[in-house]
């Protein structure tokens, strides 16, 4: 087994050409092609980072992780727009019929990346708990009983990725994240993270992990670690963390509670792996390789075993410019081979 696997994690900034008409041209022939033009271009960037794992291109082919979704479901209509961060903004729907899925989400991106990349991948989609925190409820009886509906509708969609992932993959390994941002959002509803999440990925024969950033409290996750029924976890630790050298706890405060979860790994017959952010998103400043090398020592300290890490950016790099991205992944890169050649 691959020892560090460096990873894309979410979305990359879209060039200009694509960016300013998005909404506009979405839909038509003209979209298409700029979009595969994107793709191809991002997937050269992250070559040139020197990544294992390309995810899928950056998202060229999404504007936002909830509203793409959204907008290809029957029972959903938008009113207006809200922040998420960073100045960037979505269209809230509000759930007003049975949620149905019309036309897949994501294939044919899935179709379009597989076949022009033979290095690894893995496709992120919106979990079912975020779809429904970050909707409005004008329909279902409760919150949990809309969580199950996007649960329904999100495996649907991993059933048919997963058909043609069998036809386009070459025999790569199928890895499916499921994005969860909103997963600890209130601590009281774990129960319902956790049942949705684990009915969106019934049936499905692949790896699967679960992404999170910015959560308050980690350890809400880490306690549901025995239940949620995947293989590991992608996180964000850099936006919590200092930028001084060194590899105490003192210097590392964002990466501490990775104790915790080797307290809860450590009692499951096969652990689970977790992928750590060890670049922010949310600033320009470029991490140097020698403080990236600080943030995976220290972990390795806590954790032990290579196989069980993986690197990442805390969250998808679409904030920044694709220059300072670019940048921050090939640090990110000679961190890890930095490591590797002492390990």
């Amino acid at each position: 087994m691959k020892k560090l696997i460096t990873q894309e994690i979410g979305s990359f900034r879209k060039p200009e050409y694509l960016a300013k008409d998005f909404h506009k041209i979405e839909g038509t022939e003209e979209f298409r092609k700029l979009a595969e033009r994107a793709t191809i271009e991002t997937l050269k960037v992250f070559d040139r980072s020197g990544l294992d794992n390309l995810g899928v291109g950056g998202e060229m082919y999404r504007w936002e992780m909830y509203e793409h979704s959204a907008e290809r479901m029957d029972g959903i209509t938008f009113y207006g727009m809200v922040r998420s961060f960073d100045n960037r903004y979505y269209r809230k729907g509000s759930v007003i019929d049975k949620l149905r899925r019309r036309v897949p989400f994501h294939l044919d991106e899935v179709d379009f990346v597989a076949k022009n990349s033979h290095k690894a991948l893995k496709i992120p989609i919106t979990g079912p708990y975020t779809m429904m925190e970050w909707s409005f409820n004008d329909y279902y009886e409760s919150r949990e009983d809309l969580a199950m509906e996007f649960a329904r509708i999100i495996n649907e969609e991993l059933k048919d990725m997963e058909k043609l992932w069998g036809k386009v993959s070459g025999g790569r390994k199928l890895e499916i994240q499921i994005d969860e941002p909103a997963t600890t959002t209130h601590p009281h509803e774990m129960d319902i993270v956790v049942d949705s999440i684990n009915k969106s990925v019934q049936g499905i024969d692949g790896e699967i992990s679960i992404h999170v950033c910015y959560s308050s409290d980690y350890r809400l996750l880490y306690d549901r670690i025995p239940d949620l029924k995947i293989d590991g976890y992608n996180l964000e630790y850099s936006n919590r963390d200092t930028l001084e050298r060194g590899v105490s706890d003192q210097k590392r405060t964002g990466f501490q509670d990775l104790k915790y979860f080797k307290q809860i790994n450590d009692s499951l017959q096969k652990k689970k792996f977790v992928g750590i952010g060890v670049t922010d998103v949310h600033i320009d400043f470029i991490e140097p390789v020698e403080l990236i090398e600080d943030r995976i020592n220290y972990t390795l300290g806590i954790l032990s075993d290579p196989e069980l890490v993986r690197i990442n950016p805390d969250c998808g790099l679409r904030t920044r410019s694709r220059e300072i991205g670019e940048e921050k992944l090939k640090n990110m890169v000679i961190a890890r081979d930095n490591i590797l050649k002492k390990l």
